[in-house]
């Protein structure tokens, strides 16, 4: 335990019954501002139109076929028949069951899994820094997942983080069991378990530098015991490749945006850039050494996808919070309150998500510019084969085969590699382009306003723009515009 995070425990204990004073007054009020943050954000922001789409329809597929499906169906033609290993069926189906529960009900279940998060980064933070420090490492981790807050976004899996971090910060048998059951849900939740490992890994460096026999032990059990949790969903042994390639951060695909600046703009520019500035102000000052891979293993993930720059502020805020406590001694023992602020900092953030969800709930979500063209084929009724240039705009039109089939959705690990090639090649607008899509019977594509292949598809007489969104440019091979 740091000097700080002893001065703040004793200072704790001393104003716990005691009457409240200015410092006090002013943590509740910052707790209510950071519950009220949480619960308006997470109202207005936008739907993952990605995760939702794919989530909605792995979810009627189990529901309607009683079963967990395996392998694709008719709704793609260059993969009929894939092993997909039902991947994520448990998100799939808790995210059809919301979106049957209608707009409010998906709001407020998003934000009671924000509350969760920054409960735990804070609590995880507060066990190393005391508690302003720790309120601080809250709203930092917040400030990472401003773009993560909508129904089906990165809130979920920072959720997932934020609870194994905790659980596996202090080991032992029940630590392990807890972190070993926790990656089980969440590798049959999302390929995003897929990492449940490394971060144990990650948290056990914690023991091996500076921790007693019994830590370094049962780290080490919790290390095997969510590698061999990894192995707990329908697809078994299959999963950690699938999921690896789903997580979409070895850059092979090149079809969908990946970029920090590009997935999660504010959260890259104001939450990543604050938390680099915090490393270099503190630094990583705690004895055990175990900070760095940690925070190198986060940061490198959020630089290779934008969507995981809140798992990095999750991971690295309480960190940096742990370094401020012995940088600076006097902040942990600042502002202090009892538990009973944090059950009712609590009670009202789940009251304002409510009221927040119950708001924004009534004027429901529209699909995003390119989803709302590819759900627009199936009202005329005509067969389609659809390329979409970003693949993720053709998980709107899953639910309406087979008469629009895809050529790639969002689902990327299952397309053979010669698919991903083909893919590839008309996105960035290949020599051998027209030949990709006409090989593949392709007629309709959706592609991306202001890129080359948008240029070359309009210069082509075979095809008519028929449909346009401020994004993306809908085209049919021989038809005439509308």
């Amino acid at each position: 335990m740091t000097a700080g995070a002893a001065a703040a425990q004793g200072s704790e204990r001393r104003h716990e019954a005691a009457v409240p004073t200015a410092g006090s007054i002013a943590y509740r009020a910052a707790y209510a501002i950071c519950a009220l943050g949480i619960a308006v954000a997470t109202a207005v922001s936008p739907r993952d139109n990605a995760g939702f789409l794919l989530g909605t329809f792995a979810g009627e597929r189990i529901v309607r076929g009683h079963a967990i499906p395996l392998h694709f169906g008719n709704e793609t033609f260059t993969a009929a028949g894939a092993f997909d290993g039902g991947v994520g069926w448990l998100g799939g189906l808790a995210t059809y069951a919301l979106s049957l529960a209608g707009p409010a009900v998906s709001i407020f279940a998003t934000a009671l899994a924000a509350v969760a998060t920054f409960a735990f980064v804070e609590a995880r933070a507060r066990r190393l820094a005391g508690r302003p420090l720790a309120l601080a490492a809250a709203a930092l981790a917040f400030l990472c997942a401003i773009s993560s807050l909508g129904v089906a976004g990165g809130i979920v899996t920072a959720a997932f983080v934020s609870i194994l971090a905790y659980v596996l910060e202090r080991p032992g048998p029940r630590a392990a069991l807890v972190a070993t059951l926790l990656t089980v849900v969440w590798c049959n939740t999302s390929a995003a378990g897929v990492l449940a490992p490394a971060i144990a890994l990650c948290m056990a460096a914690t023991s091996t530098f500076g921790g007693t026999p019994y830590e370094r032990r049962w780290a080490r059990v919790a290390v095997a015991g969510t590698l061999l949790a990894i192995f707990a969903t329908p697809a078994l042994w299959a999963y950690p490749a699938l999921a690896l390639e789903g997580l979409r951060i070895d850059r092979t695909v090149g079809v969908v945006p990946e970029n920090p600046i590009d997935v999660a703009p504010l959260a890259y520019h104001i939450g990543f850039l604050l938390v680099v500035l915090a490393a270099f102000a503190v630094g990583a000052r705690r004895g055990r050494e175990s900070s760095i891979p940690l925070l190198l293993c986060a940061a490198l993930l959020a630089l290779a996808n934008g969507a995981y720059v809140v798992v990095f502020g999750v991971l690295a805020a309480p960190i940096l919070a742990a370094s401020a406590a012995e940088a600076f001694p006097a902040l942990a023992g600042s502002m202090t309150a009892s538990m009973r602020t944090d059950f009712v900092a609590g009670a009202f953030a789940v009251v304002l998500a409510g009221i927040a969800a119950w708001q924004a709930g009534r004027s429901g979500a529209p699909l995003a510019d390119g989803y709302a063209l590819a759900a627009s084929l199936a009202a005329d009724g005509r067969s389609h084969r659809l390329y979409c240039s970003n693949v993720d705009w053709c998980d709107a039109a899953l639910p309406f085969a087979p008469n629009i089939r895809v050529f790639m959705d969002g689902r990327i690990a299952p397309y053979p590699d010669a698919v991903r090639e083909a893919k590839r090649d008309v996105a960035f607008g290949d020599v051998h382009w027209k030949e990709r899509l006409s090989e593949r019977n392709v007629d309709t594509v959706i592609v991306a306003k202001g890129r080359l292949l948008s240029g070359l598809v309009g210069l082509s007489p075979r095809w008519r723009v028929v449909a346009s969104d401020g994004t993306a440019l809908l085209y049919e091979r021989g038809a005439a515009p509308r």
